[in-house]
């Protein structure tokens, strides 16, 4: 943001402090240690023209003294009449020529005790006015279009200070101030610094504040200082007491655009901090917001996997209850399928002892017939008792391959066979009535068929066994029926 504005700005002084330096008049600075010599003669030529310094009149032996004394007399006598001269033919006037002139100018309280005699004609107490120091600034306003040097000699410099030795008769050239640059060294300085933050990003913060400090210092010396001196010594040479009408502004319009050169880049840099505050204050606020944002999704999916497992925990459980219920049903129902089966197996081996007894009782009526036949007939008896003999033992011979161990019977077996016999023991005499009869009806049968009534009679249980057979074969088959279910 501020790359491009910096450049702008750094241009603007660094033209600003071209302008300064190379439209400057030429100019001799002399500071002043102490008192000048009595006997000391300044003499200021430009190769053409040469004009005597007047010491004046000083009472002590303050710098500032003799220093005020210089100015003054060199601007009021000389300066002031060629400036107004040279004003009159700029404004068309033939009785005068244009002359090229100088003048002088000081700093600090030498400057302001000369600023107050011009306003007030008093000369204050020159005496303790930079007593031991003082400057004096002379400036050759050329308007002859001289290319010769401009000098200052003296025949005694004594208490004059310079860079390299002075002797009597040597002269000191004039020449234009580096100062001038300083908006453009100003400007430099700051594309410099721009450029060094943006090769280096992440020392780009501490860059810029640097830069900004150069600058707020800048606009502070200028503004506050420099500017403000400049502008009041122009109004001061141009002014009444000494009318230097042809007096420089360049000075002071420098100085004033270079201080508000600096004080927009300040104010730049200053949006620019604020404007980066805010944005990372935004930034730092979207970032937590993503960071709420992850965490609320975090948070919703944890929730929801909870949720999930709780359900999945609810539908195992459920599961589990369910089967648990099964498998109880599945035990109770196994438990109720052999009672079911054991009720069925008592309801069918019922049934079949019903049908048995009826079968018994149709072949006792059938027996008995054929007894009736058999007494009618008696001619042929053995037949029937080699039918009777075979069936009795057929009935002995079954019930001994179908006994079983008690161990081995179950207990709906035993239960169900003192059953059987109790009904067949009711049965007993019902064949022995019917044996009763056939042996009166058959009287006149043989002892064969007496025989072959008590074979019967004693043959009569033997059935019951066949019907004990089959009650525990019956029941058997049930069970293993259930056994396989």
């Amino acid at each position: 943001m501020l790359k491009i504005p910096t450049y702008i700005i750094g241009g603007l002084l660094i033209l600003t402090g071209l302008a300064g330096y190379l439209f400057q008049d030429l100019g001799l600075s002399l500071k002043l240690t102490g008192p000048i010599a009595d006997d000391a003669e300044f003499t200021l030529s430009d190769g053409n023209d040469s004009v005597s310094v007047d010491l004046g009149f000083p009472s002590s032996k303050s710098a500032g003294e003799y220093a005020f004394w210089m100015v003054h007399r060199l601007n009021q006598n000389h300066a002031k009449d060629r400036s107004q001269a040279n004003y009159a033919v700029e404004q068309g006037s033939t009785a005068y020529e244009t002359q090229s002139f100088w003048h002088a100018s000081s700093k600090g309280d030498t400057q302001e005790a000369l600023a107050v005699h011009a306003e007030t004609g008093e000369l204050g107490n020159l005496a303790e006015t930079d007593a031991n120091r003082s400057k004096v600034r002379l400036v050759y306003k050329n308007f002859t279009g001289n290319t010769s040097p401009v000098t200052l000699t003296s025949t005694n410099w004594t208490n004059i200070e310079s860079k390299t030795e002075l002797k009597p008769g040597d002269s000191l050239q004039f020449s234009k101030s580096w100062t001038a640059f300083i908006p453009g060294i100003i400007g430099i300085i700051l594309i410099a610094l721009v450029q060094g933050a943006e090769m280096k990003p992440n020392a780009k913060k501490h860059i810029m504040h640097v830069a900004v400090l150069i600058g707020l210092v800048g606009f502070i010396m200028l503004a506050f200082r420099m500017l403000p001196a400049a502008i009041s010594e122009m109004n001061w040479l141009k002014g009444e007491t000494y009318g230097i009408i042809h007096a420089s502004s360049l000075k002071a319009t420098t100085m004033l655009t270079s201080a508000g050169l600096l004080l927009v880049f300040v104010i730049l840099c200053v949006v620019s901090f604020i404007t980066a505050r805010k944005e990372m204050a935004a930034q730092a606020k979207a970032e937590a917001e993503k960071k709420k944002n992850v965490l609320n999704k975090v948070k919703a999916k944890n929730e929801d996997a909870e949720l999930d497992q709780s359900d999945k925990g609810d539908d195992k459980d459920d599961k589990k209850k369910e089967d648990d219920k099964k498998s109880d049903k599945d035990v109770k129902d196994p438990k109720s399928k052999n009672s079911d089966d054991k009720k069925d197996s008592s309801t069918d081996s019922d049934k079949k002892e019903i049908k048995e007894k009826d079968s018994d009782k149709k072949e006792e009526s059938k027996e008995s017939k054929k007894e009736d036949g058999s007494s009618k007939t008696s001619d042929a008896p053995n037949p029937e008792a080699k039918k009777e003999t075979a069936k009795t033992e057929k009935d002995s011979s079954v019930p001994k391959k179908a006994e079983k161990s008690p161990e081995e019977k179950k207990p709906s077996e035993t239960s169900k066979v003192p059953i059987d016999i109790e009904e067949k023991k009711s049965e007993e005499p019902v064949e022995g009535a019917s044996s009763s009869k056939d042996s009166t009806s058959s009287s006149d049968s043989n002892s064969k068929d007496q025989d072959d009534s008590k074979e019967e009679k004693e043959a009569s249980p033997k059935p019951e066994a066949k019907d004990n057979k089959a009650a525990k074969s019956e029941p058997m088959g049930d069970s293993e029926k259930s056994d396989k279910e």
